[in-house]
């Protein structure tokens, strides 16, 4: 792999890891810059590990109002949002995508492994998407979850197993359907994300040694740090004041693009 081929997947990981796109199914059309050969396994380490990194720092501040809500309430019992309802709904809406994952994500990746089964999923999930996203009211902020919304958005999570349908996409969907704000529906997804970005990259922590004497490895893992932070930025800005509308069409158009060529 060259120089500008870490680069451009650096950058497509960065993008279509946090908007409602699909990573994987980009980074699956991708392949074809390869020759067909599957993404190598360093490669893949540094574009996750730059992605996590990126989210990590962007909420860093949500992770540790939430650590110090949890240490408040084992030490004096203080009620609070982060305590009580939203760190126990991400670690409950993190289950069911974790358990699915280890158990069926090989399997799940060899069925789904083509362009042209990666394109339905865009297609349909982008129509969904829009049609929820315009037909639920944006009353909702993130103070109100409950951990019935951390289960529900977290069942949602599980589809994102299958390239093409995007873990942002899937979260976001189920988060407008509930009755949340773009923006707080965003922010949950972002949060809820995060465990499985920790477990892709710890899953495969061995490589990460041998691989941080590589170019390409680090330049990946920057690359896709970077563009992801602008991304979340870019997403969550988009949202205060626009619908899902523009990604319904990107996600039509590019998946009859691969339909039909």
């Amino acid at each position: 792999m060259d120089l500008s081929t870490a680069i451009l997947l650096g950058v497509v990981q960065g993008i279509t890891e946090f908007l409602p796109i699909s990573s994987s199914g980009h980074l699956l059309l991708l392949d074809q810059l390869l020759e067909g050969k599957s993404l190598p396994l360093a490669m893949n380490i540094a574009l996750h590990l730059g992605t996590l990194l990126a989210v990590s720092l962007y909420f860093f501040s949500d992770w540790w109002g939430m650590l110090k809500a949890l240490l408040a309430k084992f030490r004096h019992k203080a009620p609070s949002f982060e305590a009580d309802s939203l760190f126990p709904a991400l670690v409950l809406g993190s289950i069911p995508a974790g358990i699915l994952g280890i158990l069926f994500d090989k399997q799940i990746e060899t069925l789904f492994h083509h362009p042209h089964r990666v394109a339905i999923p865009l297609i349909l999930v982008g129509i969904l998407m829009w049609l929820v996203d315009r037909q639920s009211p944006s009353r909702k902020a993130l103070g109100t979850l409950t951990l019935r919304d951390g289960i529900c958005i977290g069942l949602a999570q599980c589809c994102a197993l299958i390239p093409g349908v995007s873990r942002s996409g899937s979260t976001l969907t189920a988060g407008r359907y509930l009755g949340f704000s773009r923006e707080s529906a965003a922010r949950f997804s972002f949060l809820l994300g995060t465990p499985p970005m920790v477990g892709a990259v710890v899953l495969h922590i061995k490589g990460v040694g041998q691989a941080l004497s590589d170019l390409n490895f680090l330049v990946g893992v920057i690359t896709s740090f970077l563009v992801g932070l602008a991304s979340i930025h870019f997403l969550l800005a988009m949202l205060k004041r626009y619908s899902l509308f523009p990604f319904m069409i990107y996600r039509v158009v590019l998946g009859c693009t691969i339909l039909l060529f």
